[in-house]
């Protein structure tokens, strides 16, 4: 491939490599050529390559291994949202693409409930909420800065049920014998992220991230949960 001037030239070398694993040239565990062989391959200097390199090992497509070289990674997540909404956790997620899920807890607090919280699940303004936040992971690597909110008289018990490395959808319909089968409500949004989602995440401050807001119902359709999820632009997609 030869690469022209319309866009940086190490962002056209990343998007040909990215292509190249998604259509299977370059298979998980792979060992794609040398940063002298590519910058051969496209005429660039290796400076020019090593930038591509270093976005695509940060957005999880490759991965460094001291002494041996770079290999295709297993860690980038894509998911698929139909348009029914119908709900996917994340461990379901993580499964599909051949990925091992977890998740780490960052906190856990009882918190008076948002006017749109307060609306969707038809409580009083001074009702209170139970506040979960994660890190999910996928391989390990960090993928979203997860937020569920769910009324405290529903689910007490959230706070002190084990939640690492575990599913919340599932936890929630142990608990309350309900679970999220669909989102009545999806909105999506692109932020950046702030120096503690930075450290959390293992990305740059005001890297991009997608904000996925679900607002989850059950099978009757009556609400059940509401979760705000931050996720790592370069290390999830979204196909509709």
């Amino acid at each position: 491939m030869s690469v022209t001037t319309v866009h940086p030239l190490y962002q056209q070398i990343y998007d040909d490599l990215k292509q190249s694993i998604k259509d299977g040239e370059y298979k998980v565990n792979q060992k794609i050529p040398s940063e002298t062989e590519l910058s051969q391959q496209y005429s660039v200097s290796r400076i020019t390559v090593r930038r591509a390199i270093e976005d695509l090992c940060s957005d999880g497509y490759l991965t460094k291994m001291q002494g041996r070289g770079t290999f295709v990674g297993s860690r980038h997540i894509q998911r698929r949202l139909e348009q029914s909404l119908a709900s996917r956790s994340f461990t379901d997620m993580c499964t599909a693409s051949g990925a091992v899920p977890g998740a780490r807890v960052v906190d856990k607090q009882i918190v008076p409930a948002k006017k749109d919280e307060a609306e969707f699940f038809s409580l009083s303004k001074n009702s209170l909420m139970v506040f979960i936040r994660r890190i999910r992971t996928a391989d390990e690597l960090p993928i979203a800065d997860e937020r569920v909110v769910i009324p405290y008289d529903w689910a007490s018990e959230l706070l002190t049920y084990p939640l690492k490395n575990s599913s919340i959808f599932e936890a929630i319909e142990i608990l309350t014998g309900r679970k999220p089968v669909s989102s009545k409500t999806w909105t999506i949004n692109a932020v950046k992220a702030t120096t503690e989602q930075a450290r959390l995440l293992e990305v740059a401050t005001a890297s991009p991230l997608i904000l996925s807001q679900s607002f989850f119902v059950d099978k009757e359709e009556k609400p059940i949960c509401l979760s705000r999820d931050y996720f790592v632009g370069g290390r999830y997609e979204l196909s509709l």
